[in-house]
């Protein structure tokens, strides 16, 4: 649901000014939400506490429980292309799996070279939560360990090499000296245990960045399965490999035109009729945007939705530990939907 539709609906009556102070002096968690409203509560994850607040205000403000407005038509068209206000041309540079891995390893290097650590320093702070804000970014919370654990060890050196009259202008030289350390680790040959710290976090953080890759092809995938989106992809695998200017005009360039082109001049075999892929499209997957699913085979996972839960149950870690449980002991039910529990308003 849009956050502006949902931030301007008014209520049905004021509320009661009980209600106001007891969200008001609450610190709008996700068990508070599941106690007012479980249904809106399960169209959630539990660390989405930007919507978690905006739902809680809502309730506070117009005593109008948020699953009540994401009902009916409104849900249903939800996210739809006919449902736009302006007729859209969806155009999605993609590439092969393989190539985009080895373009995000060198990405990351690159990243390193120009100073990645040096940023990821400045913004350090002991035992700082890095699960939220800036701190949880891919590039920053994977150096937690090695950070904690150098900086640790590093600032007692030093601080040592500050000889006790210096004035208070040489304040900032343990950070230059903790700095260069850190050069120096990175360029090492050696397998001295920061040397191998940091290597993992840099590894980490390879790895992570393949997932996001991962993660945005399906939510793109998503888009046309479960809102009919008619996504037009424009493949730079070639681009990726060669790095020509020539071939980005070729791949990409030159067929984003034709098919812009195609779609203002309303071509039709070239740009398919948005109406009829819409139409097409929302009938492949039938949209369940309040069932959640909880997997116990993979730790209490919870996925919202059919089409989450059955992308999830596809997945090689779910198979692998499916498996596993099978082999070890006798599996029985590892699988559980919780549907949602329908609450009037109160």
């Amino acid at each position: 649901m849009d956050e502006s539709y949902i931030g301007d609906q008014p209520g049905d009556g004021e509320p009661q000014a009980d209600l106001v102070a007891e969200v008001d002096s609450s610190s709008y968690n996700y068990d508070h939400l599941k106690g007012i409203d479980p249904i809106a509560a399960n169209r959630i994850h539990p660390n989405n506490h930007r919507k978690i607040s905006q739902y809680l205000s809502l309730y506070a403000h117009h005593g109008v429980l948020p699953s009540q407005l994401l009902q009916g038509k409104a849900a249903e068209n939800w996210g739809r292309v006919d449902n736009f206000r302006y007729n859209c041309c969806f155009i999605c540079v993609d590439a092969s799996l393989p190539v985009l891995d080895q373009f995000v390893e060198q990405r990351v290097d690159c990243m390193i070279d120009a100073g990645l650590l040096n940023e990821v320093y400045e913004i350090f702070t002991r035992n700082a939560d890095y699960t939220r804000g800036l701190r949880q970014a891919i590039g920053v919370r994977e150096f937690e360990i090695f950070l904690r654990a150098y900086i640790t060890e590093a600032n007692d050196e030093a601080h040592n090499l500050i000889d006790e009259s210096m004035s208070l202008t040489s304040v900032d030289l343990p950070d230059k000296i903790l700095k260069e350390n850190m050069r120096v680790i990175l360029k090492s040959i050696s397998d001295s245990q920061p040397k191998i710290a940091l290597n993992e976090a840099i590894d980490k953080m390879k790895m992570n960045t393949r997932r996001l890759v991962r993660r945005q092809k399906r939510r793109i995938n998503r888009l046309e399965a479960l809102f009919g989106w008619n996504i037009h992809f424009l493949d730079a695998t070639k681009f990726i490999l060669c790095k020509s200017d020539d071939t980005w005009a070729a791949e990409v360039v030159g067929p984003a035109v034709e098919m812009i082109r195609s779609f203002l001049n309303r071509d039709a075999s070239s740009v398919p009729d948005l109406d009829t892929s819409n139409s097409s499209g929302m009938n492949v997957i039938q949209r369940d945007l309040w069932a959640q699913y909880t997997c116990k085979a993979c730790g209490d996972k919870i996925l919202r939705g059919a089409h989450e839960w059955e992308q999830h149950k596809q997945g090689r870690g779910h198979r692998k530990r499916i498996s596993r449980l099978k082999k070890s002991q006798g599996f029985f039910s590892m699988e559980q939907q919780r549907p949602p529990q329908h609450r009037g308003s109160s």
